[in-house]
């Protein structure tokens, strides 16, 4: 199946939240992908894909289509460009997480392993998300209280 990358890039999500100004084409959905998500993401200049993070059971490959980031590890940070690949395997601890450090966008492909069950840690929000099927819970990793929960 083609997927129309016009209309669907017409359909994106943008938003500004407190990781930044993003762009997200969904592509895997539209295409009917059930056992992995596909999207192109693009970065605003000073914001970041997400907090932290590592998952039990997903893993995770982004490729740099266009302009620099910055990527963050467990082991430090390295600048990422276009035409470099970087991979997080499921159940390795490596919090990691893309920052857009530059005075352009940044544009890269993404994908990741969808599974029934994950649990996916926020080493510096000192937080855990439990997946199990469609219900979830966010839980404090120092008090194990129930931040937020609820059904996908």
């Amino acid at each position: 199946m083609k997927l129309d990358l016009d209309a669907l890039s017409a359909a994106a999500q943008r938003d500004a939240d407190e990781l930044g100004a993003y762009e997200r084409v969904t592509l895997g959905d539209p295409g009917g992908l059930t056992q992995y998500g596909v999207a192109i993401e693009t970065l605003m200049p000073g914001a970041r894909s997400s907090n932290r993070h590592w998952h039990s059971d997903q893993d995770e490959f982004l490729w740099m289509i266009e302009g620099r980031a910055v990527v963050v590890e467990e082991a430090g940070e390295y600048d990422i460009t276009p035409g470099e690949a970087v991979c997080w395997p499921a159940g390795a601890p490596n919090g990691h997480v893309v920052i857009n450090r530059s005075d352009a966008p940044c544009r890269f492909l993404i994908i990741g392993t969808r599974t029934d069950r994950d649990i996916c840690r926020y080493p510096d929000l000192k937080r855990t998300l439990y997946s199990d099927g469609p219900i979830w819970r966010l839980v404090d990793d120092v008090t194990g209280a129930v931040l937020e929960h609820g059904t996908r």
